[in-house]
Parts: C-alpha cells; structure tokens; sequence
C-alpha cells in the first residue's frame, strides 16, 4: 500500500534531517576527533536541542557506526553500477579508480573518520567493517584477476595490485584541496590514466622479488 503525501513529506524531511546531523557529526568527528565531541556540540552546530539529535540517533557511537556504513554503502554502490554495465577489466577498473578517488575527495571528512576512527567502534562493529572491506577488495580484485587473464593487466597478485591502488587514492584527503587550482574531477582522472598507464614513456624491465 503506497503511503500518503503527507507520510511520504515527513519521511523526506526526516530523511533530510537525518542526513544533516550525519554531515555535521562528521565535520566535527574530522575537525575534534570523535571524543572531543559532544551531542550538544553537534545539536548546537544546526541550532537544535539535544533531543533533536536523539530523536534520530540513539547515542553518539551509533552516529558514528552511520557514517562508516555509509561510506561503504557509496563504495559498493559505484563497484556494482560499474559492473553492471559490463565494461572490459581496463575500462571497469579506470571507472572504479576514479568514483573511489572521487568519493574520497568528495567526502574528505567521512574518509578521515574512516581511518582515524575506527578504534572507537564497539567489536562487532570493527568486524562487520572488516567483513565489508575484504567484500569491497575482493569485487575489484575479481576484476583485476580477469585483466590479467585477458591479458590486459600484469600478472601480479591481485590484492597486491588493488591493496596499492587504493591506498594510493585513500591519501588523497590529506592533501587534497578543494580550493585548489585542479577540481576533484581532474585529480580523479590522473589518478585513472596513472595507475593504468603509469608514469614513465618507456617501459621500465624492473625486477621482481621472487616468491
């Protein structure tokens, strides 16, 4: 049964006010660290009451919980609209290096949550992220490893080559600057065309450590 105008008006607004109180949790959590800040920092940063920030959130560590579920939430989301559209492994892992790098730019707060954070997770929490992170690896590894049979890609171990690539796009929310003279956009694109093509003209014959 379809809801009401009315139901469906007050879900949006909820919704809207959920939404706000995540994004200035999450720019204090960046700015303070997450123990420095209080519920009443964050009802104060958007002029509401306290009870406000409990209506929708049960305590501060489930604010927190949100904000790591919802950066995997946007991970997996842009790996499997990528998938879905059934792109060769170089176009598929190009478009993923550059959404993944976007987000981290795009969300520099959550990102520097996601890595300072993590800690103040209860246990089940760290080890759902833990489960969800291998997931996350493990979709992009799969495309890597049918690059490398495809003769597309070389033949180094998959989580090696993804463990690389993302750390290298991870970093980006240190220095990334969004005043800066380059957009989030342009910077995603170098990242693609680097990690795909490299950086030197000529083909290096670099060794190998044997395994």
């Amino acid at each position: 049964m379809k809801a009401s105008p009315r139901a469906q008006l007050k879900a949006k607004k909820q919704s809207y006010v959920q939404d706000e109180i995540l994004a200035s949790a999450a720019r204090l959590f960046a700015e303070r660290g997450f123990r420095a800040v209080t519920i009443d920092d964050i009802a104060s940063s958007l002029g509401y009451t306290k009870s406000v920030i409990y209506y929708y959130f049960k305590s501060k560590n489930e604010l927190l919980w949100m904000i790591f579920s919802r950066i995997y939430d946007s991970y997996f989301e842009a790996v499997n609209e990528v998938a879905a559209r059934g792109l060769p492994p170089d176009q598929a892992l190009a478009e993923i290096i550059r959404r993944h790098a976007l987000n981290v730019m795009e969300r520099r707060d959550w990102t520097a949550i996601y890595f300072r954070e993590e800690a103040e997770l209860d246990e089940r929490q760290r080890r759902q992220i833990t489960k969800k992170k291998r997931q996350y690896d493990a979709l992009i590894e799969e495309i890597y490893e049918q690059g490398v049979k495809q003769g597309m890609f070389r033949s180094i171990p998959a989580h090696v080559a993804v463990s690389g690539i993302l750390g290298m796009c991870n970093w980006l929310y240190i220095w990334y600057n969004q005043q800066g003279s380059m957009s989030a956009a342009t910077i995603a694109d170098h990242y693609a065309s680097l990690l795909a093509n490299g950086y030197s003209r000529q083909p290096l014959d670099l060794p190998v450590a044997a395994e």
